[in-house]
């Protein structure tokens, strides 16, 4: 049986005293871990010396595989200064080692058939043909996605190795995408966290209002800060939902049969329709819970999918709203789905509509046992700990992308005077439509089971379109929908 190195043993014996964050990496259990994190956090020393117990077993490869030779010697270097040097196994000279970052030859094998390399994605033909056990892929973000899948992933695959992935966040390319995998409790190999500079109790002691963050902060861009180290993916100039952060408003969702359930609907052929299902719960919070993101189809087959569609136990629907630029589309869901309404009002204050969605984005605090307006819910302060009034499903992948991306094109600084001809005209679906209901149920006033209070658009005989008395005033079964 093989024996397993206590870990925190092992830190005390180097000297390593993990901040709680950094507590959070070293006891998971994950096979692929992310962690995110924004500068002078700590990542090269965690990854590097969470590294350190497994190389003292035997029969273990293991490489750590930079953008360059460059960057991958930093975990490197840990490695070394705490192993060789620290433990000093560098003097047996049973232990064979190499440390020159300028020709790349960075290695240490042991006695017991252990060996850790530095490799660079820079010369891929280095990275072909190896057996590991485990890979850090130190600051992931700047490699290529083909690095990871091509060359690293599949040499995993045979030990069923191990991966981890410190770095400092670039944008919304493919790290993000692994990064989001760790969010995901479908993916229940993977993990991942964003850990902000300020994180680090031990370089800055005042947390986030350290006078030396508080200096950086005043002396360069916002979101330039918030990228190196506030670890924020979201951060570039221009963001319209700037209030959205994956780590508060995604999470798994379960549908709650005893709240109203809505659809909204924007129309789509070329562009994907996007058909978002949300729930309001009796404090107002919106519940993301479902969407349906689909292009090239008849709007009949759209229908006939969210029909066919396996539901929650207790499903149920109450009302759908749409995009009032096509009207018969309305009338088309209200005559073979179920009630739909596209008031044009809804639309027409594009401003408006964005600065509700904001609202319910941000943190917020009810006002007294009396059921609030939406204006008197949503108190916003730097000092306000709540949760949000809106919460996103891990599985509306598009919902959040759109969230993350929709930005003004050329904005500087503040955002334009005339936002929405600013704001970029594609990939805005998913947002279009969660305008579209909440602005039906908090600005037109049809809260509730709108059933009760507003009748759905029929077409007439003469093609026009008109409201009908609507004699259901109760939730729209499975069952019921498909008689229709």
């Amino acid at each position: 049986m093989v024996k397993v190195i206590d870990k925190a043993k092992y830190f005390e014996m180097i000297g390593h005293k993990p901040h709680p964050k950094q507590w959070l990496y070293h006891n998971s259990p994950n096979r692929f871990r992310v962690a995110v994190c924004g500068r002078r956090f700590g990542k090269s020393m965690m990854a590097g010396r969470d590294l350190q117990p497994r190389i003292m077993m035997p029969d273990f490869r293991t490489w750590i595989v930079g953008p360059t030779y460059d960057l991958g010697e930093k975990e490197f270097r840990v490695i070394w200064n705490d192993m060789m040097i620290g433990l000093k196994m560098g003097r047996n000279r049973q232990v064979k080692k190499a440390y020159n970052k300028r020709s790349g030859e960075m290695y240490i094998e042991f006695p017991w058939q252990t060996r850790l390399e530095v490799r660079s994605a820079d010369h891929p033909d280095g990275l072909v043909g190896e057996k590991l056990n485990h890979v850090i892929m130190s600051e992931a973000a700047k490699h290529k996605v083909e690095t990871w899948e091509r060359y690293i992933r599949p040499a995993l695959t045979d030990v069923r190795g191990t991966a981890d992935f410190p770095t400092t966040p670039e944008g919304y390319n493919w790290l993000y995408k692994v990064w989001q995998q760790g969010q995901d409790p479908k993916f229940t190999q993977w993990a991942s966290w964003q850990f902000p500079s300020w994180e680090n109790p031990y370089v800055y002691p005042e947390g986030k209002a350290d006078p030396e963050l508080e200096e950086i902060r005043m002396t360069t861009v916002e979101e330039w800060f918030l990228q190196e180290y506030g670890a924020e993916f979201s951060a570039f100039v221009g963001k319209i939902y700037s209030e959205f952060q994956e780590t508060v408003h995604v999470k798994p969702l379960t549908f709650h049969p005893e709240w109203p359930n809505y659809f909204a609907f924007d129309w789509g052929y070329t562009n994907p329709l996007a058909a978002i299902e949300f729930q309001v719960a009796p404090d107002d919070t919106i519940y993301v819970w479902r969407e349906h993101y689909k292009s090239g189809w008849r709007l009949q087959d759209h229908v006939n999918f969210l029909k066919s569609r396996e539901q929650p136990e207790g499903y149920h629907w109450d009302a759908a709203f749409a995009d009032a630029a096509d009207p018969e589309a309305a009338a088309t869901i209200n005559a073979i789905f179920g009630p739909c309404w596209a008031e044009p009002e809804a639309k027409q204050n594009w401003r408006e509509g964005v600065d509700l969605v904001k609202g319910f984005l941000r943190k917020r605090v009810p006002l007294g046992d009396i059921a609030p307006s939406a204006e008197e819910l949503i108190v916003v302060t730097d000092e306000i700990d709540g949760p949000p009034g809106m919460f996103i499903d891990n599985s509306c992948t598009n919902t959040i992308r759109e969230f993350n991306n929709y930005r003004a094109k050329q904005a500087q600084g503040n955002l334009p005077t005339n936002l929405r001809e600013a704001a970029q005209v594609y990939d805005d679906h998913a947002l279009d439509a969660i305008r579209y209901g909440l602005m039906h149920i908090y600005r037109l006033g049809l809260p509730g089971r709108l059933s009760d209070t507003v009748a759905p658009i029929n077409k007439d005989a003469e093609g026009g379109y008109s409201k009908s008395e609507n004699t259901d005033g109760g939730h729209f079964t499975m069952a019921e929908l498909n008689n229709l």
